[in-house]
C-alpha cells in the first residue's frame, strides 16, 4: 500500500514517519481531507458524477495546503492532487492544461529520491500525463520525456509487479499511436487521440490487472 491511498490507515505504518510530527488537529485534518479525496475520486469513477471530481479535488487541495515545502507528506499531497486534476483534464477534454497536473506530478517526484517506494508510481503516472499532452500537441519532446521515465520504471520494478505490467501497457499504447499517426497521415486523416491513450492513469493498472489473470 503506497502513501498516497489513506493517511489514516494503520497498513501505512511501514511507510509513513510518525504522524506525532504533526500538530494533532492538522495531522486529523490532513487524513480527513485525504480520505474524502480518494472516497469521491473513487465514486466519481463508478458514476461519472461530475461534482464528486470537483469535491474531490478541493479536498486534495485542502491536504496539500496542510504540507508546506519541507513537510514530509508533501510528495503525497502533490501527487494526489494531480491525479484528480489529470482524471479532470481527461474527462473535460481540457488537454492544454494537462501543464497543471504534470507540474504536480513533477514536483512529487523531485521529492522522492531513487530509493523512495513511492518513485516509480510517481514517475508511471507522469509519463502517462505527459503521454497524453504530446498526443494533443504532436510534442516529440513530451513523448522521448515519457519514454525514458517508463524505461526507468521497466528497470527497477520486478516484471510480474503491478506497476511494471502498468508501464508495459503505457509503452504500448505509446507505440501504437506513433504507428497510428503515421497511418492516418498516409491517409489524409486523424485518429482520435482517445482511441489510442486510455482516460486516466487508473486504466492503465486496471488492464495490467486484466493482463495478470488472463491466460
Amino acid at each position: 500500500m503506497t502513501l498516497e491511498q489513506r493517511l489514516s490507515d494503520g497498513n501505512d505504518a511501514a511507510v509513513l514517519c510518525p504522524l506525532t510530527t504533526l500538530a494533532s488537529r492538522d495531522t486529523d485534518a490532513l487524513a480527513l481531507n485525504t480520505d474524502a479525496g480518494h472516497r469521491l475520486l473513487a465514486r466519481y469513477c463508478r458514476t461519472q458524477n461530475s461534482s464528486d471530481l470537483d469535491q474531490s479535488m478541493k479536498h486534495f487541495e485542502r491536504a496539500s495546503d496542510l504540507c508546506p515545502m519541507d513537510h514530509l507528506y508533501r510528495p503525497a499531497a502533490l501527487f494526489n492532487l494531480a491525479t484528480a486534476k489529470f482524471v479532470s483534464c481527461q474527462a473535460d477534454g481540457r488537454r492544454l492544461d494537462l501543464d497543471i497536473p504534470i507540474n504536480l506530478f513533477q514536483d512529487a517526484l523531485d521529492l522522492r529520491p531513487i530509493d523512495h517506494p513511492d518513485r516509480a508510481i510517481t514517475q508511471l503516472h507522469l509519463a502517462i500525463a505527459l503521454l497524453s499532452r504530446s498526443v494533443k500537441r504532436e510534442s516529440q519532446i513530451d513523448s522521448d520525456a515519457a519514454k525514458e521515465l517508463l524505461r526507468e520504471v521497466l528497470d527497477v520494478c520486478h516484471a510480474n509487479s503491478h506497476i511494471h505490467r502498468a508501464a508495459l501497457i503505457a509503452v504500448k499504447s505509446s507505440a501504437l499511436h506513433s504507428a497510428g499517426s503515421i497511418d492516418a497521415n498516409n491517409l489524409g486523416q486523424e485518429r482520435p487521440a482517445a482511441s489510442i491513450l486510455p482516460l486516466s492513469p487508473n486504466q492503465f493498472a486496471n488492464r495490467a490487472q486484466r493482463c495478470a489473470v488472463c491466460p
